[in-house]
């Protein structure tokens, strides 16, 4: 008898490339999950890549005479020999504009539907 005609051999043939064909399945499920975080560690190191080069950029610049004069005049009141300084102050003497009398006193003769008219047109 052929060794390809045995029942038994044909069945774990059979067996045989069902099982190879769910491993490599799961092997495929395996290298997607796998390519998913690599490209997830990729972004976080071009994101690490680019928070690095701020960060130098930044130290370069605090370390600079221009920081260090910036932080002098904002905090304390620093100015140069042959600067001119003015000081601007807020103006407390104006008022909040606040609706007019006169339409207060419109309101108050109008009916109620108008109030509700003019209160859902926003005036």
């Amino acid at each position: 008898m052929p060794i390809l005609q045995r029942k038994i051999l044909t069945i774990g043939l059979a067996v045989l490339l069902v099982w190879l064909g769910y491993r490599s399945w799961q092997i495929r499920g395996q290298r997607a999950d796998s390519d998913v975080q690599v490209k997830d560690l990729e972004s976080r190191a071009t994101d690490l890549e680019q928070n690095n080069q701020f960060l130098a950029s930044s130290s370069v610049y605090f370390a600079s005479d221009a920081y260090l004069e910036r932080q002098a005049r904002l905090k304390l009141n620093y100015k140069l020999p042959d600067e001119q300084v003015a000081f601007v102050y807020k103006d407390t003497s104006v008022k909040i504009a606040s609706p007019s009398q006169e339409f207060k006193a419109q309101l108050a003769e109008m009916p109620n539907w108008k109030k509700w008219w003019y209160y859902l047109l926003g005036y």
